[in-house]
């Protein structure tokens, strides 16, 4: 726990018993359900800790710089969503540390919501909930654009993930999501499919504390205007055929 608390230090993220318990707690669950079914490639504690915990906290790093307010992730009135959660990763560890948030996790496998809701209820985490859904349904249903930030972390290919996660923003709103070394060729396919959901050009912003695992370049999108009632497209459609304007 000493490099975890000291990683969270580099982040200026505060902790305390309680988050290291429940953090402790989550490795546990992530490492036997592991063993059950296809939740996640990584073993033991350093890798799970390095590449779950630590490039979740990042997230938190990123949200205080972009809004330039301390604590934003505390207000209740800020509305969350986590798409593509999977192991319920970033969201879980974020919420450990901030128990206020008001989060939703999404993913399309009913085995890994089930495995969240586990983890929710043995942690008694609060103000938050999940549901077992495609995005491009959920795009569709009462959530579009109900949310002020949307977290995603490996879920597509950034044309691909404009079109799943922009009309579930609220204008204003912004998407985050961490892509490890800067994806330079999605950046330019995503352009124009970000031009037609309502976002402009993306933001980046590179994390490298600690400096002791990989930096992530975070990419970050504003909505401004709000989304055309044709995307999300139907299931399937936005990763087998992503939006890029041919040159």
């Amino acid at each position: 726990m000493q490099i975890l608390n000291k990683s969270l230090e580099d982040l200026n993220i505060s902790s305390n018993d309680e988050v290291n318990e429940k953090l402790k707690i989550f490795f546990e669950e992530i490492s036997f359900a592991s063993k059950q079914f296809n939740l996640t490639g990584l073993n033991g504690w350093e890798d799970i800790r390095d590449t779950l915990f630590i490039r979740s906290f990042r997230y938190s790093s990123v949200i205080d710089k972009f809004f330039s307010k301390d604590q934003y992730l505390e207000s209740e009135k800020i509305k969350i969503l986590d798409l593509g959660t999977g192991a319920g990763i970033p969201s879980i560890p974020l919420k450990i540390l901030y128990p206020n948030m008001n989060i939703k996790l999404v993913d399309s496998s009913e085995k890994k919501c089930h495995f969240v809701e586990s983890v929710i209820e043995k942690l008694n985490l609060k103000n938050i909930t999940v549901e077992n859904i495609r995005a491009e349904l959920l795009g569709i249903s009462s959530d579009r654009e109900s949310y002020d930030i949307v977290l995603t972390r490996a879920l597509a290919k950034l044309p691909t993930l404009a079109e799943l996660t922009l009309p579930l923003i609220r204008k204003n709103g912004i998407v985050v999501t961490a892509k490890g070394l800067l994806p330079s060729q999605e950046l330019k396919d995503s352009e124009y499919v970000l031009s037609l959901l309502g976002s402009s050009k993306s933001q980046i912003l590179k994390i490298t504390e600690p400096n002791f695992i990989s930096e992530d370049n975070f990419i970050i999108w504003v909505k401004n205007n709000k989304t055309h009632m044709k995307f999300p497209r139907r299931n399937g459609l936005p990763k087998k055929d992503p939006i890029i304007k041919s040159s």
